[in-house]
C-alpha cells in the first residue's frame, strides 16, 4: 500500500477478501505536520483565474497571511499595512494581477515598461517622450490598466517622476520636473455587477487638468477596489517613476485553495472539521469551506473550439432589420484528431467525437461516456491548450470531477482536542468512494476591522471502499402528510474485485420509525437470506433475529441494521419499515458500514435498484436496473396550507399528583412543508381565557414534537382541576397557522 501523505491517525485491520484496510485522519494547519503553506496534497493545485490563465497556487490572489503574529500557524485574509505599496508584487506569480493597456499601440510600446512602475527602484520610470521609440503610442490619451486580482479597501493613490520622491532620490536622472499635467483616475470594484458586456464600468475619482504637483499624493474615502485606470489628459511629455497604492484593514475577500490529495485508490470520505476563530465583529466576517472529489488527478479542464455547433447568435443586422446569424462551435475537452499519435485513438476521435453528424450535445455526451483511461489519453494538456490557436475556455473539469460542495455549516467547527477524533465535525458532502480529493477555503470580511481565520482543518478517510458502487431506492415515492405510511427501501450493491462489502445500513428517515418488518438480502444467484421483525418490539435494543440479522438503533431520525456480510456483485437488500413524512421532497438518505473496515460508512445514491411493486402499488421505474435515478431516494407528499397537523393532548386528562401515575400530559403536533425555522407557540388558558402557562416559543422546522405539561402554571403552582385550553401557533412568512384543544386536570 503506498505511503500516505500525514498519518495521524492510523488503524489497520484485517478483512477475509480484501487483505487489510486502513482508516486515516488527515490534518493540515496549526496542529499538523502538513504547513498551510505546503498545501497539504501531493498534487499542485492549479487555479483558474480567467477563461484562458491558470496559475499553480494555493493562494490565487495572493491575499492570505501565513504568519498572523496572534494566531501562530494559522490562515487568515490578509491585513493590509498602510504605509505597503500594494501594487509591489503585483504581476508575480502568488499575486497574479496585471498591468495593461486597452490601447494596442501603448500596449505594444509600453508592455516591456510596466514592470518600472511597480519595482520599488527610483532609478527607473515608464517614459513617455516624443522623442522615444514609444513615441507613436503618445501621452494624451495613453490609459494603463491596474488589477489587482483581489479586493482592497483602498484610501491613496500616488505617482511621480525620477527624483522628485524624497525617500527614492534619484540624483543620476534629475526628471522630477516631468511629472504628467493633467491626468483621470477611475476604479472599478469588481463585482459582476459592475461589468457591461465583459467590460468595466469605471467611476472616476480624481480628475485633474492642471497638475502642478510633481508627487501626486490623493488620498480617496476607503472604498474597496478591484481595479484601477490611469489616463493621460496631456500632449506634453512626462515619466512615472513609481505608482503606488495604499489601502487599509483586512481584505473583503481571500481564497485558499489546497493541493489535490491522491489516496493512491479510492477512499471512503468520513467526516470534515476545523479550527475557526474571529477579529472584530463576528457578523462582519465568516469563512466558507468546500469540497470536491474526482477521479483523475487534474481538475481543471483545458478545452478548444469543436467542430459541432450549439445554436446561432447574432452577430449583425442589415439596414432592413435582417439578422446575420453566425454558428456557436462547441467547446471540447479532447485533442485534435491530427494531435493524437495513437491510429486507433485517432480514429475513434474522428468517428465517435468528431463526426459533423452529431450535435454539439451529442458529442460532449460521448466523450463522458468513453472509459476513464482513454480520457486521459486524449484530454488536453496545459502545454498543448497554449499552443492552439482556436483556445475555449479553461473550465472546471465535471467530467471526472465533482462539482464544489455547497459550503459546510458551523457544525464542522471544533474545539482544538477534538481534531485528531474521527467521527466529529460534519460529514463531507462530496462523493465517495473517490481517488482525488481536494479542498478550498473562502474568506469574506464585511468590514474593514473584522476577519475569520482557520488554524487547521482536519478529515477523515477509509481504504478500500465498500463498493463501486452502491444503488439505494425507497417506495413508494408518494405518501400522504403525517399518516404512517410503509417503505420498502432498497440496496443493489455493485461490488468489486477490491472492494470490502458491508454489514450495517443505516437509513436516515424524517420521525422514528413505528415498526420495522422483513429484512432481506438477496444474492446474486436467487438465494435469499432474511428476518421478520414485524411481531418484535423496538423499545428494548438490539433486537436480535438470528442469521446475523439485528435492529442495533431506532432513533427520532433513522435506524441501523446488522446484516450478514453483503460482499456479492448484484446483491440486494430490502428492507420493510413504517414512518410518516411530514415535508415534500424528504430523502431518505442512507449509509452501509462494514464492521471490520471501520467507521466511515459509503453513502447510497438514488437509482433503480430493484422492482418493488407490490399489491396494487406499481413500481414506476423506466431505467434499467442499477442505472442512477436521482429521484429515487425522495418521497413527495401533498402541498397543503395546513402546517400543523395531528395536534392533540395525550392523554387528554391527567393526574398529576405525584404518584407517578398519569402524572403529566404531552401536546402533540406535526409541523409539515417547513423548511426553514419558524416561531412556534403553545399556551395554556383557563375556561375564561386568561393566560395560565407559556409552555414553548422557540423556532422549530417539519418535524414530530411532543411538549411536556406537569400540571402547573408560570409560577409553578399546581393548578386546580377541571379543564383548559392549550393553542398551538406557528408564525410563517405565508401566515399563521393556530390549533387549539382541550385537556384535564383531575386529582
Amino acid at each position: 500500500m503506498k505511503k500516505r501523505i500525514l498519518l495521524l491517525v492510523i488503524s489497520c485491520l484485517s478483512a477475509a477478501n480484501i487483505g487489510s484496510a486502513v482508516e486515516e485522519t488527515v490534518l493540515i494547519g496549526s496542529s499538523g505536520s502538513l504547513p498551510w503553506q505546503e498545501g497539504g496534497g501531493t498534487i499542485a493545485a492549479t487555479a483558474i483565474l480567467d477563461e484562458s490563465t491558470v496559475n499553480q497556487t494555493n493562494t490565487p490572489g495572493g491575499v492570505i497571511d501565513f504568519e498572523s503574529i496572534d494566531f501562530p500557524g494559522w490562515i487568515f485574509p490578509q491585513r493590509v499595512d498602510t504605509t505597503d505599496n500594494i501594487l509591489i508584487g503585483l504581476t508575480s506569480k502568488e499575486r497574479g494581477g496585471s498591468i495593461s493597456s486597452p490601447i494596442p499601440s501603448a500596449q505594444v510600446s509600453f508592455k516591456n515598461d510596466y514592470k518600472k512602475l511597480i519595482d520599488a527602484d527610483g532609478q527607473t520610470a515608464l517614459e513617455v517622450r516624443a522623442t522615444s521609440s514609444a513615441s507613436s503610442a503618445g501621452a494624451l490619451g495613453l490609459i494603463l490598466e491596474f488589477d489587482l486580482n483581489a479586493l482592497f479597501a483602498v484610501n491613496r493613490i500616488r505617482f511621480f517622476p525620477r527624483n522628485a520622491a524624497p525617500e527614492l532620490p534619484a540624483p543620476d536622472f534629475p526628471f522630477q520636473n516631468d511629472f504628467i499635467k493633467g491626468y483621470e483616475i477611475f476604479i472599478n470594484d469588481g463585482r459582476p455587477e459592475s461589468y457591461l458586456n465583459n467590460r468595466p464600468i469605471w467611476t472616476t475619482i480624481a480628475l485633474e487638468g492642471q497638475n502642478e504637483e510633481a508627487v501626486v499624493d490623493l488620498s480617496i474615502p476607503t472604498q474597496f477596489v478591484r481595479q484601477i485606470r490611469f489616463k493621460s489628459l496631456t500632449t506634453a511629455d512626462f515619466e512615472i517613476a513609481e505608482f503606488q497604492v495604499f489601502a487599509e484593514g483586512f481584505v473583503p475577500q481571500a481564497t485558499y485553495l489546497s493541493n489535490v490529495f491522491d489516496f493512491g485508490e479510492p477512499a471512503l470520505l468520513g467526516h470534515l472539521r476545523w479550527l475557526q476563530e474571529t477579529i472584530g465583529d463576528s457578523v462582519l466576517s465568516d469563512v466558507q469551506i468546500r469540497t470536491r472529489t474526482g477521479m483523475d488527478p487534474e481538475p481543471v479542464e483545458f478545452t478548444r473550439v469543436g467542430i459541432q455547433s450549439i445554436g446561432l447568435t447574432e452577430v449583425s443586422r442589415t439596414v432592413g432589420g435582417v439578422s446575420n446569424l453566425e454558428e456557436i462551435r462547441v467547446k471540447v475537452p479532447w485533442k485534435r484528431p491530427q494531435d493524437v499519435e495513437d491510429d486507433e485513438l485517432r480514429t475513434l476521435v474522428e468517428t465517435e467525437l468528431e463526426d459533423d453528424l452529431l450535435s454539439g450535445e451529442e458529442a460532449l455526451l460521448a466523450w463522458t461516456q468513453l472509459p476513464l483511461e482513454l480520457r486521459a489519453q486524449l484530454e488536453i494538456s496545459q502545454a498543448e491548450y497554449g499552443k492552439l490557436k482556436e483556445k475555449g475556455p479553461i473550465r472546471d473539469d465535471l467530467t471526472n470531477w465533482s462539482p464544489w460542495s455547497p459550503p459546510y455549516s458551523a457544525a464542522g467547527i471544533v474545539e482544538a482536542q477534538a481534531l485528531g477524533t474521527p467521527g466529529s465535525g460534519t460529514p463531507i458532502l462530496s462523493p465517495s468512494p473517490r481517488r482525488y480529493f481536494q479542498f478550498m477555503v473562502g474568506f469574506a470580511s464585511r468590514g474593514f476591522d473584522a476577519a475569520s481565520g482557520l488554524g487547521a482543518l482536519a478529515f477523515d478517510l477509509s481504504t478500500p471502499a465498500l463498493a463501486d458502487t452502491l444503488i439505494g431506492e425507497v417506495f413508494p415515492r408518494h405518501a400522504d402528510v403525517g399518516a404512517a405510511t410503509v417503505f420498502t427501501y432498497a440496496v443493489l450493491a455493485k461490488i468489486g474485485q477490491t472492494t470490502a462489502g458491508f454489514d450495517q445500513l443505516e437509513i436516515e428517515t424524517p420521525l422514528e420509525v413505528e415498526s420495522i418488518g422483513m429484512v432481506e438480502v438477496h444474492g446474486p444467484n436467487g438465494e435469499i437470506e432474511s428476518a421478520d421483525f414485524s411481531a418484535r418490539s423496538l423499545d428494548d435494543l438490539p433486537v436480535e433475529a438470528g442469521s446475523g440479522f439485528a435492529v442495533l438503533a431506532v432513533s427520532d431520525h433513522g435506524l441501523l441494521l446488522q446484516l450478514p456480510p453483503v460482499n456479492e456483485n448484484d446483491a440486494l437488500v430490502k428492507v420493510e419499515f413504517a414512518t410518516a413524512v411530514l415535508r415534500f421532497g424528504t430523502v431518505f438518505s442512507a449509509r452501509a458500514f462494514n464492521t471490520e473496515v471501520g467507521a466511515v460508512g459509503q453513502n447510497i445514491l438514488a437509482g433503480n435498484a430493484a422492482d418493488l411493486g407490490r399489491g396494487t402499488l406499481v413500481d414506476p421505474d423506466l431505467a434499467r436496473i442499477g442505472a442512477p435515478v436521482s429521484t429515487n431516494l425522495t418521497v413527495e407528499v401533498a402541498i397543503s396550507d395546513d402546517l400543523l397537523t395531528n395536534v392533540r393532548a395525550e392523554p387528554a386528562v391527567f393526574t398529576p399528583n405525584g404518584d407517578q401515575i398519569n402524572d403529566r400530559t404531552a401536546i402533540h403536533y406535526d409541523i409539515t412543508n417547513i423548511a426553514s425555522p419558524v416561531l412556534v407557540e403553545i399556551e395554556l388558558f383557563d375556561l375564561a381565557g386568561r393566560s395560565i402557562k407559556s409552555l414553548q416559543m422557540e423556532k422549530q422546522t417539519s418535524g414530530r414534537f411532543a411538549i411536556a405539561w406537569e400540571g402547573t402554571d408560570d409560577e409553578g403552582q399546581l393548578v386546580t382541576p377541571g379543564h383548559y385550553i392549550y393553542t398551538v401557533t406557528l408564525n410563517a412568512d405565508t401566515g399563521t397557522d393556530r390549533r387549539l384543544g382541550a385537556v384535564g386536570v383531575v386529582y
